[in-house]
């Protein structure tokens, strides 16, 4: 087994694979701090006030995002926008409106 290190051609040949986006914003909680998800090295940034006020490494401690999210919701309360969905139904009900007529 050999260790490649990461250079410019070793993270072009990556993004070939993952078509995910570097960064994406999982929402707003209801304190007001925004979160972050880095796909690159799995963390999640909280930016408060405009200054990252914490990074939390998802695989140092072996966890997703979806956990970061459930610690959200028990911490904080949950999202008072949320833009990163746990599942696809979430996202496609998000996404649909359902009217009564």
């Amino acid at each position: 087994m050999s260790i490649q290190p990461r250079t410019h051609e070793t993270v072009s040949d990556e993004s070939n694979y993952d078509s995910r986006a570097d960064y994406i914003f999982v929402g707003v909680d209801n304190e007001g701090a925004h979160h972050v998800y880095r796909t690159t090295d799995e963390s999640v940034h909280v930016i408060e006030n405009g200054e990252r006020t914490f990074r939390y490494d998802l695989e140092d401690v072996e966890k997703t995002i979806d956990d970061w999210i459930d610690y959200i919701y028990d911490r904080r309360g949950g999202f008072e926008a949320q833009y990163l969905f746990k599942t696809m139904a979430d996202a496609i009900v998000s996404a649909v409106e359902v009217s009564d007529q």
